[in-house]
């Protein structure tokens, strides 16, 4: 993908659709196993819909509220951002796509089971005839806690996105100053081979891949909401999201270091690591 992306492949799909497409397949699984599981686990789901805050059956405020992060995140990350805000994205071979297909519908099928699940322990264990809460926010009374897992979640999101775009404006200002250059129009912009690296402030003063480590701040802020709303520590899916996350994306921003490197000279790194500043 990118960089690394050959032009020539016989099995290339274009970019923006070869990435949104296998992205949505998480998001679309998370909603059709919250939406038909419960109910299959537990009759009483059903009944239980309209005092939940999506509608699922899981009368369990924070469960409720990882699976919403979760769409949050994949709204932009398999939509908006794809189809909307990168002003191109390199051809991407249809291999690639599948495994990211793959992944997406294994990773969402365990944090949706992992939730679905968890809820229908706790229904299990409760009395079944006990009425609902009388409000939707009764556990943001009862149980705040994981609510400081949002902090994380939140920075992380934002710092992503605006680390991103910052990305995505200096890729389109490199390439109107190229087509200014080359007397050619401004309004069919080339972005082949249009490579920058950002200058040593905002986002990126410490490092040269922040989006990638305000991912993991995300998920890692994901991860807290679920084990300070009881579903869990160690060895949950959110859990392992975090670690795969890291185990993929790190040698990825090492590599990319590099690649900086050769391609700009160490003197443009500012002595900038690629994720953590003077470790990684």
């Amino acid at each position: 993908m990118g960089r690394t992306s050959s032009g020539t492949s016989r099995l290339n799909l274009a970019g923006r659709y070869a990435w949104a497409l296998p992205e949505s397949v998480g998001p679309l699984n998370m909603l059709f196993v919250v939406y038909t599981l419960p109910s299959r686990l537990h009759p009483l789901s059903a009944s239980r819909a309209s005092s939940s805050l999506l509608g699922t059956g899981m009368p369990f405020f924070y469960h409720e509220l990882l699976v919403l992060l979760y769409l949050l995140h994949y709204l932009n990350r398999a939509i908006i951002s794809p189809l909307f805000l990168a002003p191109s994205m390199s051809p991407i071979a249809a291999p690639v796509s599948v495994c990211m297909a793959i992944f997406q519908y294994v990773n969402s099928s365990c944090l949706s089971c992992w939730l679905v699940y968890d809820a229908h322990a706790k229904l299990s264990d409760s009395n079944p005839t006990a009425p609902p809460p009388s409000s939707l926010l009764a556990p943001l009374l009862t149980n705040p806690l994981p609510l400081l897992g949002l902090l994380p979640f939140t920075l992380g999101l934002y710092s992503n996105i605006a680390s991103e775009n910052t990305l995505f404006a200096l890729r389109r200002g490199a390439a109107l100053r190229r087509a200014r250059s080359e007397g050619k129009p401004l309004h069919n912009l080339s972005y082949d081979k249009v490579y920058v690296i950002p200058e040593p402030k905002g986002w990126f003063r410490y490092v040269m891949y922040p989006h990638y480590a305000t991912e993991w701040l995300e998920w890692t802020g994901y991860w807290l909401v679920g084990g300070l709303a009881g579903l869990g520590w160690w060895g949950t899916p959110a859990m392992w999201f975090v670690i795969n996350e890291i185990a993929v994306m790190a040698p990825r921003a090492v590599g990319g270091l590099r690649w900086y490197e050769a391609k700009f000279g160490k003197r443009a790194l500012a002595g900038r690591g690629a994720l953590v500043p003077g470790l990684l």
